[in-house]
């Protein structure tokens, strides 16, 4: 198995990682009722590569900020600890089915940094 090396390869786990999300009654009501990310996931698929080229390979281009995007959902309908859980096992799961190596670990290590900071703030 090979590491992620590129932003095809983020491209892949942000499709496979949202097939999951979106299956899962848990947590899918986020991108189909309280955002509609899954009428534009073609647009969002982008915007997220571009911020895990960033955050994985130190490549610029991503401005947007992604704390005051997910507090503004959690205005809207609170994130509780079971959906960071469930959008973490699921991320994790898919890098693990895929990849292997420093980069698969280093996305996963800030995919949860995250979501802790957001459970911290969003108190």
């Amino acid at each position: 198995m090979k590491d992620i090396e590129n932003r095809e390869d983020i491209l892949l786990i942000m499709k496979a990682f949202y097939d999951r999300l979106l299956a899962d009654k848990s947590i899918s009501f986020y991108f189909s009722k309280i955002t509609n990310t899954d009428q534009h996931l073609e647009h969002h698929f982008e915007i997220l590569a571009t911020f895990w080229e960033q955050s994985l390979f130190m490549k610029g281009g991503y401005s947007n900020n992604m704390f005051q995007i997910h507090k503004d959902l959690h205005e809207k309908h609170s994130f509780k600890k079971e959906h960071f859980d469930a959008w973490l096992n699921h991320l994790s799961e898919t890098i693990d089915c895929r990849f292997k190596g420093k980069h698969a670990e280093e996305m996963k290590t800030n995919a949860l940094s995250m979501a802790t900071i957001m459970q911290i703030k969003f108190q």
